[in-house]
């Protein structure tokens, strides 16, 4: 495995914590982040689908053919990141929300750094 994916193998496990707590546990991983619904059917459907993505996270971080998605993970993982700051700042999301997505960010750039060192590590042709 390279480093970039490992990065990616290892954040499915993030992925499915987040998925698992959706999927079971809707009240109280929204209450967490100040929101309240009365259907937490869309928010277990969304568990799945991540729970879904973590098993996409894990093929594709043991496969290094998978560079280019490591690559597009960096920039989606990170405007996660800066779309929730914004929401934040414009008063439509909690604070704590940021909390989440900086394991995101923090992700990416894990990522992004993998990617420069396997750069690095290859021989020039």
């Amino acid at each position: 495995m390279t480093r970039a994916g490992a990065s990616i193998f290892y954040f499915g496990f993030w992925v499915v914590i987040c998925g698992v707590s959706l999927l079971c546990f809707p009240g109280f991983s929204l209450g967490v982040a100040g929101i309240t619904l009365n259907d937490y059917l869309p928010v277990r459907i969304f568990g799945m689908v991540l729970l879904y993505l973590a098993v996409y996270y894990f093929v594709a971080g043991r496969s290094p053919g998978f560079r280019p998605l490591y690559l597009a993970t960096v920039f989606t993982r990170s405007s996660a990141l800066l779309f929730v700051i914004i929401a934040v700042l414009l008063g439509v999301a909690e604070p704590i929300v940021i909390g989440f997505v900086l394991v995101d960010g923090l992700g990416a750039l894990w990522t992004a750094l993998a990617l420069r060192a396997d750069g690095k590590a290859r021989p020039i042709p």
